[in-house]
């Protein structure tokens, strides 16, 4: 049996009041699908009896919202909510795709956006389409609210660049007019499985024809953090999309990622599927 204490605010300013006072030894609870486990099975050293800053009751935290230029996510919006809002499904499709694979439908209906950004695992399957996005953190402290890329906002796995006295408020994720979008995966099962490699890809052509204007690719489950593809991403730019091109796209997106060997996969099956599922999104749109 384990024993931790709530607090539970029913307002923004009352959450950080909360979060100045207690600081790192307080830790954010939504959905709790990764928080809880991690306390169970002895994964965080957060003490016998941890202190948890509940943020359900904040309706503040819990919105999608359509500004001209993005489309901003609350962070306690759950995988489920976000997979099935019409403005996700309209502007960034491949995101309400990428969370209808995390976990069962009862972790989808009650684990959040933030959490699984914020558990800041590789293998996330909410990431790569965030960074092909160059999604906006907004943290908020009592004293200062500010902004940081998605890419510098995850410092490594199970790392994030969050002041002991910050909370996560928005993210921000810029619309792509005209953009075509895919979240490709393997993994070891259709549901209830962990990534072993994924694929993110955003990419313009001009009046839907064979040339690439412009191509974001973002690697999961490859490296310590999502990482884009910046090299093949040069490559395919403004190029007519051929077979040769493929080809050399395949070869070269795998030299962008250092994966490791693990319980779910080896390095070099990962290092060679990161090249299968690029080519498989770009022979799909030639």
């Amino acid at each position: 049996m384990y024993k931790f204490n709530v607090h539970s605010p029913v307002s923004l300013e009352e959450a950080l009041e909360l979060k100045a006072t207690f600081g790192a030894n307080i830790h954010p609870l939504a959905g709790g699908t990764d928080v809880l486990v991690s306390i169970r099975n002895n994964r965080v050293d957060w003490g016998e009896q941890p202190s948890l800053l509940d943020l359900n009751k904040i309706q503040a935290l819990h919105f999608v919202r359509e500004t001209p230029d993005t489309i901003e996510i609350g962070p306690l919006m759950t995988h489920s909510e976000i997979s099935n809002h019409p403005l996700i499904q309209s502007h960034i499709p491949a995101l309400a795709k990428a969370v209808s694979y995390i976990g069962s439908p009862q972790i989808r209906n009650t684990g959040t956006i933030a959490g699984n950004m914020c558990h800041a695992s590789p293998a996330a399957d909410s990431l790569p389409i965030l960074y092909c996005r160059n999604a906006i953190i907004e943290i908020q402290t009592q004293d200062q609210t500010t902004t940081v890329p998605i890419e510098e906002f995850i410092t490594g796995p199970g790392f994030i660049g969050l002041d002991s006295s910050g909370i996560v408020t928005k993210i921000s994720v810029p619309k792509l007019p005209n953009f075509v979008g895919d979240y490709l995966t393997l993994r070891q099962r259709q549901a209830l499985s962990c990534n072993v490699v994924s694929v993110g890809v955003e990419m313009l052509q001009p009046n839907k024809g064979n040339e690439i204007e412009e191509i974001r690719i973002a690697l999961g489950a490859v490296s310590p953090t999502v990482v884009r593809g910046k090299k093949t991403e040069n490559l395919l730019k403004n190029k007519i999309l051929t077979q040769k091109l493929i080809d050399e796209a395949h070869d070269l997106i795998q030299t962008e990622c250092v994966p490791i060997d693990d319980v779910r996969s080896n390095k070099n099956y990962r290092q060679a599927m990161t090249g299968v599922l690029l080519s498989r999104f770009l022979i799909n749109n030639v």
